[in-house]
């Protein structure tokens, strides 16, 4: 029987370098729309499956020693892998394949945080997201932009006595499918959407956020600044927690900033973008710390895992630094890719208005993000 690894135990060899190579058995398609990733480069080399066993002893003979094999629920990796082990080839298989790697969430904490609140930020490699949980031990906390898979949110806030009261969406999210409805219904507490980003009507509970309101933790207090932010999406909103660390959603990302164009609105959104960033963000203290919603590129990830910055590095940005709108708006708008033909239906799918099937939920929520209008802000 060869050897596996879990999805959180590849994630932190990557990293260390200690994987030699990954040999992904998948069909072309699949591994093009979905590659396993982490933040330092490993060598991929994607194989179908069919075609590892039409030569074995070459592909075997072609891939390294402690290789990684994937595929898209660990059977397949698991015979390849097998098969290796028996021509003297060492391979490990991913255990669950890419369907656990989907669901794999990272929880890094923020440290150095005034008072009492802690921050924990959720890393989602499979699809470049991040999520948060913001409590006090012993007390109260509340998640952040949830993907679909609660129990890691769960377990933390148990492993630190702490229930939870809020689940907040900071927009209605365009690239993954949003547990935040659900999350919020299984446990009986409030949830939070901005309604202008769902036309205004949200069909399931939701008590929208309003600029000042708090957010009770027991002893201390998240303030929410929904600046309306406007610009990614109409209705975006942030967090500030304890006046230190600012959850901007898809705002302002560590190397860009939120793509205007996907609900249609693009120059009149984008203009919102460069107000929402001059008028709303700036007045705040220059060591502000910027928590997104996503990172495009392993350089955004820093020394201590976590994808942050500071409001005094978003301001050193040469676009940010331009100051006027027309040209910031035509750099932004003339800078986009087109977005993936499923990002529609998936915002229908998180305010409400669409309830497709759990197999066609599972194939929407596959893929990394591109929301970012620019990553060329560093």
């Amino acid at each position: 029987m060869a050897d596996t690894i879990t999805p959180l135990e590849l994630f932190h060899a990557i990293n260390a370098g200690h994987v030699s190579e990954i040999l992904d058995v998948r069909n072309i398609d699949e591994f093009e729309a979905s590659r396993v990733e982490a933040h330092r480069p490993v060598t991929t080399r994607n194989v179908p499956v069919y075609r590892v066993f039409e030569d074995l002893g070459t592909e075997a003979g072609r891939t390294c020693d402690d290789a990684v094999v994937i595929c898209g629920q660990g059977n397949g990796s698991q015979l390849v892998a097998e098969e290796f082990e028996d021509l003297g080839r060492r391979a490990r298989s991913l255990e669950g394949g890419t369907d656990a790697w989907n669901r794999l969430l990272v929880p890094v904490e923020v440290t150095g945080l005034p008072g009492p609140v802690r921050v924990w930020q959720f890393l989602r490699p499979a699809k470049a997201c991040l999520s948060y949980v913001v409590g006090v031990p012993g007390q109260h906390c509340i998640v952040v932009d949830p993907t679909r898979q609660p129990q890691p949110y769960l377990d933390l806030a148990a492993e630190h006595e702490m229930s939870v009261t809020h689940v907040v969406d900071t927009h209605v999210h365009a690239d993954h499918v949003s547990g935040g409805p659900q999350l919020a219904a299984d446990l009986g507490v409030e949830y939070h959407l901005p309604p202008e980003d769902a036309g205004g009507l949200v069909p399931f509970p939701n008590r929208p956020l309003k600029d000042g309101d708090v957010l009770d933790l027991g002893e201390a207090q998240v303030r929410v600044l929904s600046m309306h932010l406007p610009g990614h999406t109409p209705g975006t909103i942030a967090l500030l927690v304890s006046d230190s660390v600012l959850l901007v959603g898809d705002t302002v990302f560590v190397r860009g900033l939120g793509r205007p164009d996907l609900t249609g609105q693009a120059d009149e959104l984008a203009r919102d973008l460069f107000r929402s960033v001059h008028e709303r963000l700036r007045p705040l203290p220059a060591q502000t710390l910027i928590a997104p919603a996503h990172w495009s590129t392993a350089e955004e990830v820093n020394a201590d895992g976590l994808v942050v910055t500071t409001l005094a590095d978003v301001f050193t940005a040469t676009l940010l630094n331009e100051r006027a709108m027309e040209r910031f708006v035509e750099e932004i708008v003339t800078s986009l890719p087109a977005a993936p033909d499923s990002y529609d239906t998936i915002r229908r799918v998180n305010s409400g208005q669409l309830t497709p099937p759990e197999d066609e939920i599972e194939i929407l929520d596959v893929g990394r993000n591109q929301c970012a209008a620019s990553t060329s802000l560093a």
